[in-house]
C-alpha cells in the first residue's frame, strides 16, 4: 500500500514539473515572439521614413503635380486657396501648389 502511494506521488509529482516546465517555455516563447513584433514594427517604422526622407529630398519647386502624384501617390486631402494656390496634405506632410499646378513649397514629415 505505502508503495504504490509513493509510486502515485512520484508519478504526479513528475508529471506536475514537466507541465510547469512546458508553461515556462511557453511564456519565454510568447515574451519572445513581443520582442520580436516589437523590433520589426521599428524597423518598418524606420524603413518607411528613409523612404519618406528620400523622396522628400528629391522635391523642388516647380514640379508639375502629376510628377509628385506619380513618386508620393495620392495625398489624403486637397485644399484650395482662394488665389487659386492648391494644397495637398499627406499623413506627414504637406505640399503647397500655386495656381499653375507648379510645386511652390513643402512641409518638413512629422517623423515618428
Amino acid at each position: 500500500m505505502i508503495k504504490k502511494t509513493l509510486i502515485l506521488f512520484f508519478l504526479i509529482f513528475f508529471y506536475n514539473y514537466n507541465i510547469l516546465a512546458s508553461d515556462t517555455n511557453i511564456s519565454e516563447l510568447e515574451k519572445r515572439v513581443i520582442y520580436l513584433e516589437k523590433q520589426v514594427k521599428e524597423l518598418k517604422r524606420n524603413s518607411n521614413n528613409d523612404l519618406l526622407e528620400s523622396k522628400l529630398g528629391n522635391l523642388k519647386e516647380g514640379i508639375n503635380k502629376i510628377n509628385i502624384k506619380n513618386d508620393l501617390g495620392d495625398p489624403d486631402r486637397i485644399g484650395k486657396y482662394s488665389n487659386g494656390d492648391e494644397i495637398w496634405g499627406f499623413k506627414n506632410f504637406t505640399l503647397r501648389f500655386d495656381k499653375n499646378g507648379k510645386l511652390k513649397n513643402w512641409s518638413k514629415p512629422f517623423l515618428k
